[in-house]
């Protein structure tokens, strides 16, 4: 499998979506959500270390694609912005100090509308924050999904850690 070929293809994919160019398909250009959260809600039952996996993705697509579109002088508001336009989650900000942030996001892909299964879903997010916000602030940044719809809270939140330490 070429996994290069196929990281090319999403990255196409996103930046068409985000600039109003999504892909035509017969049946729609956009698959259920319940689909999407059936296929993410049973790759995280199979363990292993998923979750990792899933925000390391998250994080390679925020730093490699979704940060191209975001204004670093109008970080949290055109981020935002990118957010909603990919169809990701209505972002709010709830917190900013120097080296935390506390982010909310709600209408979020992964756990929209879903039961209370007692657990986090959305790593990918918490690494697309992360990613996208590393890239911009050159700094390490780690986010951790603090509240979810997945645990019955009404919407998700992350605390955003970013380092001192400078990057690139």
């Amino acid at each position: 499998m070429d996994k290069e070929l196929l990281h090319k293809k999403i990255k196409k994919d996103i930046e068409d979506l985000i600039n109003n160019h999504p892909p035509e398909r017969t049946l729609g250009n956009l698959i259920p959500l319940s689909i999407f959260q059936a296929v993410r809600i049973g790759v995280l039952t199979a363990g292993c270390g998923i979750e990792a996996i899933i925000y390391n993705i998250g994080k390679d697509i925020g730093r490699e694609v979704i940060s191209r579109y975001v204004d670093r002088d109008n970080l949290l508001e055109s981020f935002a912005e990118i957010l909603k336009k990919a169809k990701i989650g209505i972002l709010e900000v709830k917190k900013v100090e120097e080296n935390e942030m506390i982010l909310i996001l709600k209408d979020c892909i992964s756990c929209h509308n879903v039961p209370n299964v007692g657990t986090t879903l959305c790593h990918f997010e918490a690494g697309l924050i992360a990613g996208t916000l590393e890239k911009k602030l050159r700094r390490k940044v780690n986010a951790v999904e603090t509240k979810c719809c997945g645990k019955g809270d009404e919407y998700c939140e992350f605390l955003v850690k970013i380092e001192d330490k400078l990057y690139w």
